[in-house]
């Protein structure tokens, strides 16, 4: 795999690769812009085109052309190789048991001829276009979200695809058809309108069906499939990301017509699970594209149970969460038709905290409790508050009905103590933590490295010097801060045997740490070495080692050194310098 990372970084050009996106100015050996990943109002991201890789120096980010299209296209690595590969022409090697191309080839051409099939039988269906009128699906919103129908025929669809050339087995492992027990096929779908469903990327990887009139059951979703993995994909996902905004917030609903309606009604950051409770998969998908997630579920009592779940699962991936309850009985697609796309828009934008939310459904329940029942699960309750300026606002609120005490002061200091031995318990309980590695935080390497380190590590980095600046490099002991010494060891580490060649761009990833890269990216930003030629390099070289000498020496005073490494020394001194050895045979301690 290295290899093939290697050709696609020598084939993609960085600064193009991230000009498509963002406006870039040429400045020196760089390329600035605005950094895409915070609000930047002063230009304060660079990419070098030299290294290969891009850095925002405001906000951290940092990365080659793989983190780039991880982070802007929020995708995997894999993904982002794959990507990348295709553009660059380089065939990737196989790795496990992928699906063959020509297989591929197949299912999603199989995929997109039922998709056609279904389109044009909405189109001849009066019935289910009556239906989709009664829904408010007008011309426009069937094109946009490509709705179709299944006829109420057995077989229509096998027969179709059979006619086009694919093979009925192979249609039945992508949910299609089903085997009788003749051995003919008959259609998965019938007298249903059709959903097509998309991966974030667009590709067309299942089906859900919604029975027309009344009947069991409403609703039929593709089961897994080589395309799809139900618990991976959400419904309207492709077109949602796209409408995130700054705020970077999704809005989770739980059907495909609330979906539909959301859209409609101007939240186009609207999507759902499919046929599926809300998986942990479906939150690392989201928290790879979002920071907030408003739950618009119905507010029945399964649509609460579900927005139950919904918060465990997205708070513990790390997502804020707020929790927006609907007018009883209404779902976003009714509320839609019944009150406008504004009292959708309204709904979402008054979603409550989580703490909020069980605690405004807690005191619905209230009146059916026992006054010791309903104080415990409060208290229970606020002790999950995230901040304690939500908390001291429901404990102010609920403090004049604690029973027992009339004064609210005292009130409000017997809740918080209850509060506050859940919370002790809790933190009892919790498994001790492995500790937290630190994020690298980009040093200033003009407060680190001294100009004339900084000139050997730059004649690592040129091409036309790389030969002795590697040499040099690798002399740990001619340096003296702790920096230049870390960076000495990775180059011994990273290429002991022969200098690299070409660019940095092309070999920086051989470095195994992130850090380390990036340290030797910002070496070539910093201008006290920005005119070598070889006399000042070797200038440069001989005064380190004038250096070290003097470290040395004062190490031999100080009796640091044992005898072996002071006799090296000593006969260095007489054999390159004379002089200097008479010089230290004057001093009485150095001969002792």
């Amino acid at each position: 795999m290295a290899d093939e990372r290697d050709e696609i970084r020598a084939r993609i050009d960085i600064v193009e690769l991230v000009g498509r996106e963002i406006h870039l100015t040429q400045q020196g050996k760089t390329w600035k812009g605005l950094c895409p990943f915070h609000q930047d109002k002063n230009p304060s991201f660079t990419v070098s085109r030299q290294t290969g890789r891009y850095k925002c120096w405001s906000c951290g980010e940092s990365g080659d052309i793989f983190n780039w299209v991880m982070k802007r296209q929020n995708v995997e690595f894999a993904d982002a190789l794959r990507t990348l590969a295709k553009e660059a022409g380089v065939t990737l090697a196989s790795r496990g048991t992928p699906v063959p191309p020509s297989v591929r080839q197949a299912q999603e051409g199989a995929m997109d001829e039922t998709l056609t099939f279904f389109r044009e039988h909405l189109a001849k269906s009066t019935m289910a276009r009556e239906y989709c009128e009664r829904r408010g699906l007008d011309e426009e919103t069937l094109k946009t979200w490509e709705i179709g129908y299944a006829p109420e025929v057995s077989g229509a669809l096998a027969v179709h695809l059979k006619k086009k050339g694919f093979t009925l087995a192979e249609c039945k492992k992508l949910f299609l058809v089903e085997e009788d027990s003749q051995g003919g096929y008959f259609d998965k779908f019938r007298g249903r309108l059709m959903f097509p469903i998309r991966d974030e990327k667009g590709a067309l990887v299942a089906f859900g069906g919604r029975l027309l009139g009344d009947g069991v059951p409403k609703y039929i979703n593709s089961s897994d499939t080589d395309l799809y993995r139900k618990s991976k994909v959400l419904y309207g996902m492709s077109r949602a990301r796209h409408n995130f905004g700054k705020d970077r917030r999704a809005v989770l609903v739980e059907g495909y017509l609330d979906v539909i309606a959301c859209h409609r009604a101007g939240v186009g950051s609207a999507l759902a699970s499919l046929g599926t409770s809300l998986s942990e998969d479906h939150a690392k998908l989201l928290k790879r594209w979002v920071e907030e997630v408003v739950i618009l579920y119905d507010s029945d009592s399964a649509g609460q149970k579900a927005a139950d779940r919904a918060v465990s699962i997205l708070s513990a991936e790390g997502l804020r969460v707020r929790v927006a309850l609907m007018p009883s009985g209404e779902d976003p697609d009714t509320l839609l038709r019944n009150a406008g796309p504004a009292a959708v828009q309204q709904a979402v934008e008054t979603g409550l905290s989580p703490v909020d939310y069980k605690m405004q459904a807690l005191e619905l329940k209230r009146p059916q409790m026992a006054a010791e029942q309903f104080w415990n699960t409060a208290v229970q309750l606020l002790a999950d508050a995230p901040n304690e300026m939500e908390l001291d606002r429901h404990l102010l609120r609920l403090a004049g009905q604690y029973p027992g005490i009339t004064d609210v002061s005292r009130a409000q200091q017997a809740l918080r103590r209850e509060v506050n031995k859940i919370r002790t318990r809790s933190q009892d309980k919790k498994v001790e933590q492995a500790p937290t590695v630190r994020a690298f935080q980009p040093k200033q390497l003009q407060g680190e490295l001294s100009s004339a380190e900084l000139v050997v590590f730059r004649a690592f980095l040129s091409p036309e010097y790389r030969r002795s600046g590697w040499m040099f490099a690798r002399s740990r002991d001619l340096f003296e801060s702790a920096l230049a010494i870390r960076i000495s060891d990775a180059i011994t580490q990273a290429f002991p045997g022969a200098a690299p060649e070409g660019e940095p761009a092309v070999w920086l990833h051989q470095f195994q740490q992130e850090e380390m890269r990036q340290i030797i990216s910002d070496l070539l930003l910093d201008v006290r070495a920005d005119h070598l030629t070889e006399t000042y390099i070797a200038d440069t070289v001989e005064l380190l080692k004038q250096k070290r000498e003097k470290r040395q020496l004062r190490q031999i005073r100080k009796g640091n050194l044992d005898t072996a490494k002071r006799q090296e020394y000593l006969l260095k001194l007489r054999e390159h310098k004379p002089d200097a050895l008479k010089k230290q045979q004057s001093d009485d301690s150095l001969l002792d």
